[in-house]
């Protein structure tokens, strides 16, 4: 069992883990800075009250907001001492509760460390020459695997050493029983001619018949008769005649 540390070691380490809410706390790490911090409390508190007098609002709103903040600071050495005595963070919601719950919680705080390791690690009283660095870290909850730690295997210097084994020769591979064929040269064929694509004919444009001209009027003969009308009242005239036989007008 590890004795106990100073007075300024426990409350070195009281301000190194303001925050950390892992790991246990000892119960003599735990008393001496909490009654330390409430005799640094009080005599700030009276010195406040005594200057601005003891029925000033003022006064009593600084007593209550540096009680509060020291409260606050002190959460995680709480919570660190509850895991000390094998309680839960949930266990100081019995503070809550007026009087009993007080009891309640003073009385978890007040307990002896748990014998041994338990599931918030290590007995802060059996660490001893700094084999544990942070007694207020958190503790893994399984064991640890050499394997990932890098951790060399333990080797028995008791047996026999082992004698070394002969390089083996590496075997040559073997020639094969056949010659390689030599490669076919491949033939390629001329390209076919490109086949023309067919022409469609070209309709013919239809002909036009000719066209006959039209026969000229045929002349009259000289011996054929041409019948003669008078030119006084238009009557026809009969071949050779002289006179119109109708109006008797003469004809030329």
């Amino acid at each position: 069992m590890a004795p106990k540390k100073p007075l300024a070691e426990s409350y070195q380490l009281f301000f190194q883990n303001l925050f950390n809410f892992n790991g246990r706390t000892r119960r003599s790490d735990y008393w001496r800075v909490v009654i330390l911090n409430s005799v640094i409390v009080s005599v700030v508190t009276g010195i406040i009250t005594g200057a601005l007098g003891q029925e000033s609002a003022l006064a009593s709103t600084v007593s209550s907001v540096i009680s509060l903040a020291v409260s606050v600071l002190e959460l995680g050495l709480v919570i660190r001492r509850l895991h000390d005595t094998g309680k839960e963070w949930t266990y100081i919601l019995w503070s809550f509760l007026p009087i009993v719950g007080w009891i309640i919680v003073i009385v978890a705080l007040a307990k002896d460390s748990d014998p041994g390791d338990n599931k918030f690690g290590p007995n802060p009283k059996a660490i001893d020459g700094g084999m544990v660095q942070n007694p207020y870290a958190a503790q893994p909850a399984y064991p640890q695997n050499d394997a990932f730690n890098n951790v060399p295997p333990a080797q028995n210097y008791n047996a026999a050493p082992v004698a070394p084994v002969a390089p083996v020769a590496p075997v040559q591979p073997s020639q094969p029983p056949y010659a390689p064929a030599e490669p076919v040269q491949p033939t390629y064929a001329a390209p076919a001619e490109p086949v023309a694509a067919p022409v469609e004919p070209v309709p013919a444009e239809p002909v036009a018949a000719p066209v006959e001209p039209e026969a000229a009027p045929a002349e009259p003969a000289q011996d054929e008769f041409v019948p003669a009308y008078c030119t006084s009242c238009g009557s026809p005239l009969p071949s050779g005649c002289n006179n119109c036989p109708n109006c008797g007008a003469s004809v030329k």
